[in-house]
């Protein structure tokens, strides 16, 4: 029981580390549209993988649209769902309101982030494309602020 608390504390003091590698990939909407994330150049980018039955993902959602339309200039946010038909994913983003992207998440996307162990997982990506910091599991708005406003200010 020790080492599975041990292993779980080291993953979580992991999950904030920071990457050397620009991150760089496309994906398509739930509008059928192939987004290059290279669109987003000079932006910070907030890329979260999430499920309609995922409920700390439920409880993100609401922060996420209010800090995409208070950072709209500089931060694009980016939902990858993870597993889920379109059709299902359209109607509850329709009913939430979501003001941001969202995309259908791929294998080969995942992989590219180092693997999506849990739901939510949300990464904050610089304007230079290199991961900033990484959540898995629920965090308060404040705490995804706190990333964007940090990202922001290093790039100046």
């Amino acid at each position: 029981m020790r080492s599975i608390f041990v292993l779980f504390l080291i993953g979580l003091i992991s999950c904030g580390n920071k990457s050397d590698t620009r991150i760089n990939f496309s994906f398509r909407t739930i509008d059928n549209e192939i987004v290059e994330i290279s669109r987003f150049d000079g932006k910070v980018l907030v890329v979260d993988f999430w499920a309609t039955w995922c409920p700390p993902c439920l409880k993100e959602i609401p922060h996420f649209i209010e800090l995409q339309e208070k950072y709209k200039n500089d931060v694009q946010f980016i939902g990858l769902n993870v597993g889920e038909k379109k059709e299902k994913v359209e109607e509850f983003v329709k009913n939430m309101g979501i003001n941001y992207i969202i995309g259908h998440s791929e294998e080969r996307i995942e992989k590219l982030f180092g693997g999506i162990s849990g739901l939510p997982t949300t990464f904050i990506i610089g304007k230079d494309g290199k991961i900033k910091a990484r959540a898995i599991g629920y965090r308060p708005k404040e705490w995804f602020e706190n990333q964007i406003i940090s990202a922001l200010r290093e790039s100046k």
